[in-house]
């Protein structure tokens, strides 16, 4: 696996390819926050706005059929589809980093054109290294306790189908939701409920909320954050309301503020599918912690890949094993930043 640090060239930004704004506006949003020790911005973001079978024609288009023995410049072929102002090149860019989902349920899925992709972009310093989620993204919620010792064995028949199947599934067993969806709710009620429409004095207020750590004082804290923002008549329902909501998550009582809970839980979710990937391809789950790191180097995207493909071809009763590989981003950038936790 690439470490972004020790191979990235000084070429410029980062740069992150992603299928949808649910990517770029939930889950890598959240990453960043929890991890600022990651070089990308949100601006660094592209959304490409269709899936992997889309793209691998949108490059056939441009570089042909033979497109694998290619020097592929990948933010060039996007740049130009989606008319962008100014060409880009991955020379413009220190690392390229590429997400997608498997979705075998997409009517223009082809197990040759993903592994091709898969085999193609390995390299993050040059034309880019690709993450593929199993189905989907929101595999990452996909654990039903912490730690979840049966995630080893998830997966999903290939008969559920389309992908919203797969969504209603993980909204009704997962336990990571709520607190991947705390900073929005927070917006929806300083948004729709108290109407600061402000976008800047929202995400104030709201960073002052999900900084804080010290149950002893949280009526005061939120009164506090909120009294120039919010009339005497409401202050009290809704303190109330954001006291309720923090208590109920739990981090606070440990002294923590949002952002450091939601970094230890995200290193448990990465560990979860680091383990759970080690589990595809060597059939091995439980591992001692001194080999986390080992386990994790040894890890092949391609064999991976291959497995997948082959035990999800019949439609009757092939299955998915589900795993996020997405977020092991944060393991190749810096694996202290995913260990340190511990």
């Amino acid at each position: 696996m690439n470490n972004y640090k020790s191979e990235a060239r000084n070429r410029g930004q980062n740069l992150l390819i992603v299928e949808g704004k649910h990517e770029k506006d939930k889950l890598f949003w959240l990453l960043f926050q929890c991890f600022p020790e990651i070089n990308i911005s949100i601006d660094d973001i592209w959304v490409y706005g269709t899936n992997i079978y889309m793209l691998y024609e949108d490059i056939v288009k441009e570089y042909g059929p033979e497109w694998v023995k290619d020097d592929i410049d990948l933010p060039f072929v996007i740049s130009k589809k989606q008319n962008m102002s100014t060409l880009r090149y991955k020379e413009d860019f220190t690392n390229i980093i590429i997400v997608f989902d498997y979705e075998r349920h997409d009517t223009n899925f082809s197990e040759t054109k993903i592994l091709e992709m898969q085999k193609y972009f390995v390299d993050v310093a040059d034309m880019g290294k690709l993450y593929i989620n199993y189905p989907m993204l929101e595999s990452y919620q996909h654990l039903r306790a912490l730690p979840d010792n049966d995630y080893a064995e998830r997966k999903i028949p290939v008969s559920l189908k389309p992908g919203k199947k797969y969504k209603s599934l993980v909204a009704k067993e997962t336990v990571i939701e709520k607190s991947v969806e705390f900073p929005h709710r927070i917006d929806d009620l300083l948004n729709q409920h108290l109407g600061i429409s402000d976008e800047h004095a929202r995400k104030t207020l709201c960073n002052a909320i999900l900084s804080l750590s010290n149950d002893c004082s949280i009526d005061d804290d939120i009164h506090n954050i909120l009294e120039d923002a919010v009339g005497a008549e409401t202050l009290l329902t809704i303190k109330n309301q954001l006291k309720d909501w923090l208590v109920k998550l739990g981090y606070i009582h440990n002294s923590q503020t949002y952002w450091e809970y939601m970094r230890i839980l995200f290193c448990q979710i990465i560990k979860h599918n680091i383990f759970k990937a080690k589990r595809i391809q060597n059939n091995q789950f439980q591992i001692e912690d001194e080999k986390y790191k080992v386990c994790f180097e040894e890890l092949d995207l391609v064999e991976i890949l291959t497995k997948q493909n082959l035990l999800s071809r019949d439609a009757v009763s092939g299955y998915i094993w589900v795993l996020n590989t997405s977020i092991f981003f944060v393991a190749d950038y810096n694996f202290s930043l995913i260990t340190s936790q511990d």
